[in-house]
């Protein structure tokens, strides 16, 4: 019994003494001298006996100092609020009357690039991290400890951090374009009859800001949240839409920002609106008229979804009010602009809205929770139909972990197909859609796996290039804004979904499947048959074949 008791006590001891632990470090802040640098202690107990130093400095507690979950030390309680928007519970430099000051010896300063922190209890040390060698530092980046490892994604100061859900019983309709995306989100704006929320990289179709002028006149609250830096620049067509909008005293938003304005993303680059906070409209494509054609026009291949869910519309609530009340953002307000009709070679319609009912749907938000991509895609069993407006390789040689996850697939038997754009910027220079393809099939041809990728033909789909994000694995489907770069998922705001249901999957691989042949269709899941002309031909190709076969066969007998 007393050696049970010992071996409890130590165990009792050693518990006490890793009870304390850092778990957020942020020492390379995007303010000038970094006032709002931090460190933050989790851990329950008394604080007399726990110190912290950096080699240089050393902080300790007053007695009597209790900590009741974590503590956050701050360089300037008043930069580290300006910044958060809340007070720390202890500052380095003093000055603010409501924070209280730590028992300070020597100089303690996180620097940026390199540095360590020692955590100790009792003189015993507990915990040390070090950078680079914990993590990577980068200016802006806050690094957390989450599982006993640090950094499992970038949170750059004021980034949100929602948690993976999943969503049951949702009904709703999925569409694609061009064929009828521009109908049902007609129907979706003027359903409206309280808010409208819409987060949009891109906003150039001045009918759908006409749509949002005749809600707003009609009593409906309208916020748009923009993207304040694309690629290129706001463009004038873009400017007057904001105008438009302005004009009806909509309130237009754009992520934006200066260093001491910093917005946490590299780009908005989302595309939802949130109606009624009960329907959800999320879809792959910016609001522009190739994007969503009038019928009967050409335009991009896009897919997109209507979801009746007030718990969905409520946690995307939850995600654009964060977006819009965060950091780097700001009003815009337009330029006058004439617009001219949308001019396109015409085409023919193949896939109606489907509806479905019962579905499970997990909102994939980038970067909070793109870690339920590479799982999404690992979980396939039977098919990957994967398309993508493109694809490329991470920095310093990482390989694509979707791209990677897909390639497995193939390994363990899964069918794996892979359809990217073949539009000229795509296309044309040294390392894209081509060059990836080919690298794909070689992989596939080497290995002797069901893996092939290609390049849509866009002359023989009849569509202005392939900007879809999509990938069917079994009966689920996963629609979003990401590009299968390394900075979609990991710097950019973000917003996809995780929808398993047969029905959906079964709409898609249709569109997939007609893409894939480059061909046309007279109806949903109907291939166009040939005319009779090209039936002569192909059957007078199969005689002379037949011919030349023979002729090689008997021609040294």
């Amino acid at each position: 019994m007393r050696v049970l008791s010992i071996f409890v006590t130590l165990l009792f001891c050693m518990s006490c003494a890793s009870s304390f632990q850092i778990t957020e470090v942020y020492p390379d802040t995007f303010l000038d001298g970094d006032a709002d640098e931090y460190v933050i202690i989790n851990g329950t107990g008394a604080l007399a006996s726990l110190e912290l130093t950096d080699g240089e400095g050393t902080i300790r507690f007053p007695p009597g100092s209790v900590s009741g979950g974590s503590i956050t030390i701050a360089h300037a309680a008043e930069s580290f609020r300006a910044v958060t928007g809340s007070y720390p519970d202890y500052e380095l430099m003093g000055g603010c009357p409501m924070v209280a000051q730590p028992l300070i010896s020597g100089r303690f300063q996180l620097a940026n690039k390199k540095d360590e922190l020692i955590l100790k209890q009792d003189g015993q040390v507990i915990q040390t991290i070090n950078w680079p060698g914990s993590f990577k530092p980068r200016s802006g980046q806050i690094h957390y400890l989450s599982d006993g490892m640090w950094d499992q994604r970038v949170l750059m100061s004021g980034a949100s951090r929602f948690e993976p859900a999943t969503f049951k019983s949702v009904s709703g309709i999925a569409f694609v374009s061009p064929d009828c995306s521009r109908s049902v989100f007609k129907e979706a704006i003027i359903s409206a009859s309280r808010e409208i929320l819409v987060n949009i990289y891109e906003f150039t179709d001045y009918e759908f800001a006409d749509l949002l002028c005749q809600a707003a006149a009609r009593g409906v609250k309208v916020v748009v949240l923009i993207e304040g830096g694309p690629v290129g620049g706001i463009s004038s067509e873009e400017k007057g839409v904001i105008a438009r909008l302005f004009s009806q005293g909509i309130q237009v938003i754009a992520m934006t920002g200066t260093k001491e304005n910093h917005p946490p993303y590299r780009y908005n680059h989302a595309k939802y609106l949130v109606i009624d906070r009960e329907r959800l409209l999320l879809t792959t494509e910016n609001f522009k008229e190739h994007s969503f054609p009038p019928s009967g026009l050409a335009g991009n291949r896009g897919w997109g979804v209507v979801l009746n869910s007030p718990e969905l519309a409520a946690y995307f609530y939850r995600i654009f009010n964060a977006d819009i009340t965060g950091k780097g953002v700001s009003p815009v307000y337009g330029e006058k602009y004439e617009f001219s009709p949308y001019v396109a070679d015409s085409y023919h319609t193949v896939f109606e809205p489907v509806s479905f009912t019962a579905s499970s749907v997990t909102p994939v938000i980038a970067p909070d929770t793109c870690s339920l991509i590479e799982p999404f895609i690992n979980n396939a069993s039977r098919r990957l139909l994967i398309t993508e407006a493109y694809i490329k390789h991470w920095s310093e040689g990482k390989p694509n972990p979707y791209l990677q996850a897909a390639i497995n697939a193939s390994r363990r038997g899964v069918d794996v197909r892979i359809l990217l754009d073949s539009y000229y910027y795509n296309t044309e220079g040294p390392a894209d859609n081509d060059e990836m393809a080919d690298e794909i099939n070689s992989i596939a041809d080497r290995e002797n796996l069901p893996l092939n990728a290609r390049l849509i033909d866009l002359s023989g789909s009849g569509l202005l290039k392939l900007h879809a994000k999509g990938v069917i694995a079994d009966d689920a489907v996963f629609i979003s804004s990401i590009n299968w770069n390394e900075n979609s998922p990991v710097f950019n705001r973000e917003a996809g979904l995780i929808i398993e249901d047969a029905t959906i999957a079964g709409y898609f691989s249709s569109v997939f499947e007609l893409d894939w042949e480059g061909g046309s269709a007279t109806s949903y899941g109907q291939p166009a048959q040939a005319d009779n002309s090209m039936k002569l031909v192909a059957a007078a190709g199969a005689i002379f074949f037949v011919l030349i076969l023979y002729w090689a066969r008997h021609r040294h007998r």
